[in-house]
């Protein structure tokens, strides 16, 4: 077991000032010899992102992020922040500048190793005790803890703590694969949502399921050598502003310094925050989903020819020959819960070649980015990203990423359309996801992370199978070209000699949730559309309203049930189409597309006729009325 020793580098203390903005005001040990309150010019920025834009809004949070070395440029150093924010009246020795209502502060420790989630629980408790206090000009405390946290080593397999992948399952859900397999395609991604601490614990928490990435692959995840400096942003608050609203106001500075000046004042109105698109683009800013992008039910599983069914716990023998062991499969999709890692784990994670070289030769992972370090993600530089932002004007900047994951929203947004046929789950995926999902619960991170390598290195033994390959298809032929694309796939076929290893080369190349169609993988299909995307949550929501409608009011079972009815019809229409009709493949699936609109349609007539009529008391139908000349219109 690896061992790290004195992991913490230095602990720095950040301000608010009312006029200056953040800035450092200690530095333990001094990073440039007789001035405790600078920074070396790689960390100028570093204020900002301890504290984070709108930390004003919360009394306290912990955020993570990661700067360039500075005695190993080469190499990445991982920073965790604490601020926390008190009334002025529980500070016992104040100063001049305290002139606001509420003093803010920031604690960061930089060390050497992604300790986040280890290290932040002791740097919250020790930044509570020192804002207990009440003197902000005693920093022993802040020393002593320097010296503790470097009195004792830690563990490698300690980085891992504090990062739930099993929460990151529970809230994803069958997506959560989807943005596993967006990291392997090195797109510039942009992770958005608030708090700032959150976020980039979530991004974190993503990034672990990489096998060995977070404890060996993030080495070198922030350096870059940019082709032109930082634009410099204005941090000098106006002497007039002093309320609350004062870092907001400063934002408007931000973005004219960024964008021009002529640029009209109402262009980021609240209202219009998030809106990237016209409406003719509607199609391509819908929230991305697999089960959008590709036909329900998958053609080419459907022929004749497809592979029979795995038995249940059937466990493949090393010592068969390859040709043998394809035609055994090892295998079946309903699988026990132990079954999948049991067919890799007599295989050593190093030597078939993890940490897989994702995060280096311009693509960085930053947990999180301040609004001064917007220019770092359109430098010529940097080839790709997967970073964390809480301002909206990273999200505006629509065109310096590719895809966009909104947090708060569980929303996965991109208008490149290959890169949504590369990303769609096809039903051997889905049956994976859909067995963590059960199963993350009851198991645990461990287990999770185990299931996510082991997927992993039997789609790394797939891909070596000559191009056009059926085994390809299960993962998806075209994300399957994608990734063998990549810079960090030739990588890893260098640092594997071609994958020669023997125990790797002895497993099956194939999808271990690969077999035939079944019913259930209808029922999963047909959940994990209504539950995912924009088509079926409008058709259940309509189908809700409907409900309620009919309780309530005769007018709506005539207007509103017709409408949830031809939607639900149409989109059922859409899950059972022929599969023998001719399919091109660089045609996107838009049927649920039409089908959101259509429920769309619905739940407003429903909304229309709720405000139109009042509720009415209960009725019964007359019986003089004849039933059979009631017609649904």
């Amino acid at each position: 077991m690896s061992y790290i020793n004195e992991p913490v580098l230095n602990i720095i203390v950040v301000g608010f000032h009312h006029k200056k903005g953040c800035q450092v005001e200690h530095c333990y040990p001094e990073l440039i010899p007789g001035h405790p309150s600078e920074l070396p010019a790689a960390w100028r920025y570093l204020p900002a992102l301890a504290l984070p834009d709108g930390s004003h809004n919360y009394l306290s949070d912990t955020i993570f992020f990661s700067l360039p070395g500075l005695t190993e440029p080469a190499h990445t150093v991982y920073g965790i922040s604490c601020f926390r924010q008190i009334p002025i009246e529980q500070v016992a020795q104040k100063t001049e500048d305290m002139t606001r209502s509420s003093v803010q502060k920031s604690v960061c420790v930089i060390c050497r190793a992604p300790l986040f989630g280890r290290l932040s629980v002791k740097v919250e408790l020790v930044v509570r005790a020192w804002f207990l206090q009440g003197d902000f000009s005693q920093t022993k405390l802040l020393e002593d803890a320097f010296k503790h946290l470097n009195s004792c080593p830690v563990q490698i397999d300690q980085t891992l703590e504090g990062l739930s992948v099993q929460k990151l399952v529970e809230n994803w859900r069958h997506k959560a694969l989807l943005l596993f397999k967006l990291l392997l395609l090195r797109q510039k991604v942009l992770i958005y949502g608030s708090p700032a601490g959150s976020l980039s614990t979530a991004l974190l928490t993503l990034v672990s399921l990489l096998p060995q990435c977070l404890e060996y692959g993030l080495t070198k995840s922030a350096n870059v050598v940019l082709s032109r400096p930082l634009s410099p942003i204005p941090t000098v608050i106006p002497e007039e502003k002093t309320t609350e609203d004062s870092i907001d106001d400063a934002l408007d500075v931000v973005e004219d310094a960024l964008n021009g000046t002529n640029q009209p004042d109402d262009e980021l109105s609240p209202k219009e925050t998030g809106n990237l698109f016209e409406e003719k683009d509607r199609v391509s800013r819908q929230s991305f989903d697999e089960s959008i992008l590709s036909d329900v039910v998958d053609r080419q599983e459907l022929s004749a020819g497809r592979e029979k069914c795995h038995s249940i716990g059937e466990k493949y023998k090393v010592q068969k020959p390859l040709s043998e062991a394809q035609q055994s499969p090892t295998m079946a999709r309903d699988m026990s819960v132990d079954g999948l890692y049991n067919l890799t784990g007599q295989l050593d994670q190093t030597e078939c070649g993890f940490p897989l070289s994702l995060f280096e030769d311009g693509y960085i992972c930053l947990p999180y980015l301040s609004l001064q370090y917007l220019d770092l993600l359109s430098d010529t530089s940097v080839k790709g990203f997967v970073v964390g932002a809480s301002n909206v004007l990273f999200k505006q900047k629509r065109q310096l990423f590719d895809v966009l994951v909104e947090l708060n929203e569980m929303r996965i947004e991109t208008a490149d359309m290959s890169l949504r046929r590369q990303l769609v789950l096809n039903t051997e995926d889905l049956r994976f996801a859909d067995h963590v999902v059960r199963h993350a619960s009851s198991q645990g991170d461990t287990w999770i992370r185990d299931q996510f390598a082991s997927y992993l290195i039997y789609l790394l033994r797939t891909s070596l199978l000559p191009e056009g390959s059926r085994e390809m298809e299960s993962y998806n032929a075209q994300f399957m070209t994608a990734f063998k694309a990549t810079p960090a796939y030739d990588k890893w076929l260098k640092a594997t000699n071609n994958a020669n290893i023997e125990p790797f080369m002895n497993l099956t190349p194939m999808h271990p949730f690969s077999g035939q169609l079944s019913v259930a993988d209808m029922k999963l299909k047909l959940a994990h559309t209504m539950s995912t995307t924009e088509g079926g949550r409008k058709v259940t929501a309509a189908v809700a309203s409907t409900g309620r409608a009919v309780a309530s009011t005769s007018r709506a079972v005539g207007g509103a049930l017709s409408h949830a009815r031809g939607a639900l019809s149409g989109w059922w229409s859409a899950l059972t189409a022929p599969t023998t009709a001719p399919t091109d493949p660089d045609v996107v699936d838009l049927s649920d597309v039409s089908d959101a609109v259509e429920a769309d349609d619905a739940t407003g007539q429903l909304e229309d006729d709720n405000r139109r009529l009042p509720d009415p008391p209960d009725k019964r139908l007359d019986p003089a009325i004849d039933v059979t000349n009631i017609r649904v219109i």
